[in-house]
């Protein structure tokens, strides 16, 4: 069955917005709508069609040269992809 577009974006953050003014369904990785999850503003639909979920890599050069603020930036990243998608787990 062919499904038409009524929208098309470019961000999760545009496809979150426009599911909740009304526009439909949309397909978003699950920690990006955790708060709107938990809060009851949007729930999930068509379980049995969900993809199965993929790792999450945080690729960066490290060595004699690495920055402290990459470093520090990669740890905020880690720390807040595991608190994030463990919701899910």
């Amino acid at each position: 069955m062919d499904v038409s577009t009524r929208l098309s974006v470019t961000s999760f953050n545009a496809a979150i917005r426009a599911v909740q003014d009304h526009w439909g369904l949309t397909q978003v990785p699950s920690y990006q709508i955790n708060e709107h999850l938990l809060a009851g503003r949007l729930k999930c639909v068509l379980e049995p069609f969900e993809i199965s979920p993929e790792p999450v890599h945080i690729v960066y050069v490290e060595g004699r040269r690495a920055s402290a603020k990459v470093r520090s930036f990669v740890d905020f990243c880690v720390e807040v992809l595991r608190r994030d998608l463990h919701f899910n787990a």
